[in-house]
């Protein structure tokens, strides 16, 4: 019992640091945060910190990993039903992603602008990287379904879930865009509408899937976003 016990304290104690550090880096940067500064926040010694993290790049290990995590939270429930099909499951994993980041919309804008910026380069490559490794074979699964229920037809279902987190991305940045210009443009909707619509024909022609089947994105919640109403 004590053994569990240290381990749930140092378990606590370790997601305290990496709360406080993700904080500071979606206020300032990565680049731009020390470890000292990690240490005056918590009050806390060099040594304390290096009983949980080994360096500044362990620390953006664990970061990382609890973004992933998060992401997997949304997405593991709705792969692992098995009452919905492979699309239904690609479109509530979609909308489910969507909806969970309207919801805070104020604080997701604030974190994209400081996500976009030149200071997180490197926290970005590396969690685009821990996405294609952990995220890709959890949507290869659906794709796989998908063949065996007759809805997909690709060759390539685990090229292709990687190929999807990277499509993900690219449909993100182009929104971004639009999202962080201090104007937006007359014509916003239109340029969304658009680009809902490129990336998810893409997406279904690689897949083989039905046209109209796989929307990227609900374009009523895009409107929520840029303060467009219906």
């Amino acid at each position: 019992m004590p053994r569990v016990v240290k381990e749930e304290d140092f378990a606590a104690r370790r997601k305290e640091i990496l709360d406080v550090a993700r904080q500071l880096v979606y206020t300032k940067g990565y680049e731009q945060v020390s470890i000292q500064e990690i240490l005056d926040t918590l009050k806390i010694s060099k040594g304390a910190f290096y009983h949980y993290f080994n360096s500044k790049q362990d620390l953006l290990d664990g970061l990382i990993d609890g973004m992933i995590d998060a992401a997997e939270q949304i997405l593991r429930p709705i792969v692992d039903d098995p009452a919905l099909s492979a699309i239904e499951k690609l479109r509530r994993y979609f909308d489910a992603g969507g909806r969970w980041k309207v919801a805070q919309k104020a604080f997701m804008l604030d974190l994209l602008r400081i996500w976009r910026s030149d200071t997180n380069a490197l926290m970005r490559q590396k969690q685009e990287a821990a996405a294609m490794k952990r995220i890709a074979p959890v949507l290869t699964k659906i794709i796989r379904q998908g063949i065996a229920e007759g809805v997909f037809s690709t060759k390539y279902p685990d090229q292709f879930g990687s190929m999807l987190v990277g499509l993900s991305r690219g449909f993100e940045d182009s929104v971004a865009d639009l999202l962080l210009a201090e104007h937006p443009p007359p014509d916003a909707l239109e340029q969304l509408d658009a680009a809902i619509g490129a990336y998810s024909d893409s997406m279904e022609r690689i897949l083989g899937a039905p046209a109209g089947s796989l929307p990227l994105a609900d374009i009523e919640i895009l409107k929520e976003w840029l303060s467009i109403e219906s």
